[in-house]
């Protein structure tokens, strides 16, 4: 019995009891990285954007609140975090609410405070320069995304302007939005056609031409060589569009 009690005792000891909770609080700690690394990724940043829409449409205010009604721990951090990656459609910040149990102010100060500590990657990609490792890099483009912008790159001879991208099939023109993203055009990077000396294959290949186009450019430079920009604006069966963008890409000599 006196063995018994002993043992009883030693649980109860403020060094036992200390013991578990700093055990517990850095288990908790360790949980929250790892959500933060696996799952969240930039998602503080995206809810603080939307959640910050849902305040103006509510009439919530931070003035309606005192700075001690805020009670912020990592277990609030934690549930937000699973609810978002369980409940990836969540649209509003009532939905939140609802999944997470917590009050819309306690979630609101988390996400405003997490997302000043959230450090935002910038990025800089010459699109006349870059190769597929870089183009890859950037958020919202993979392997075949990164092949298509080469491929079209290089049917072009180079971009004049990164809106050129949206020219590419299947390309997500919300990339041209992400304000992390600058995209830089080296123009002496461009590979542009002698009109006077290319041939009619060369002609037809560029996107702003096609067979039809280079069929009515290669009879006009053979009636009236060498070619000049002012002869050039007189072929008939060319829009004044494509004229424009064609340009850049040629050379008059």
């Amino acid at each position: 019995m006196v063995h018994h009690s002993q043992r009883i005792s030693f649980f109860r000891k403020p060094a036992f009891l200390g013991t578990s909770l700093f055990g517990g609080f850095v288990f908790l700690i360790f949980q929250i990285n790892y959500w933060q690394t696996v799952y969240a990724k930039d998602i503080f940043i995206d809810v603080k954007q939307d959640s910050l829409l849902f305040v103006r449409s509510k009439n919530h205010t931070y003035s309606n609140y005192k700075r001690k009604d805020f009670s912020i721990f990592p277990s609030v951090a934690l549930k937000i975090l699973k609810a978002i990656h369980h409940n990836p459609n969540i649209g509003s910040l009532s939905e939140l609410c609802a999944k997470t149990s917590l009050d819309s102010a306690i979630i609101l100060q988390t996400l405003n405070e997490a997302a000043k500590k959230a450090k935002v990657k910038k990025y800089n990609i010459d699109l006349n320069r870059a190769d597929s490792v870089e183009l890859e890099s950037l958020p919202g483009i993979g392997g075949k995304t990164a092949r298509r912008i080469i491929r079209y790159r290089d049917r072009l001879g180079g971009y004049i302007n990164k809106f050129q991208l949206l020219e590419i099939k299947y390309f997500d023109s919300s990339i041209l939005l992400n304000n992390n993203i600058e995209f830089i055009i080296d123009s002496t990077a461009m590979n542009k056609m002698d009109i006077n000396h290319c041939e009619i294959a060369t002609l037809y290949k560029h996107p702003y031409i096609g067979k039809e186009l280079a069929k009515i450019i290669w009879a006009y430079k053979n009636a009236h060589f060498p070619l000049t920009i002012n002869k050039f604006n007189e072929i008939l069966g060319i829009s004044r569009e494509t004229c424009i963008k064609l340009k850049p890409y040629l050379i008059f000599r």
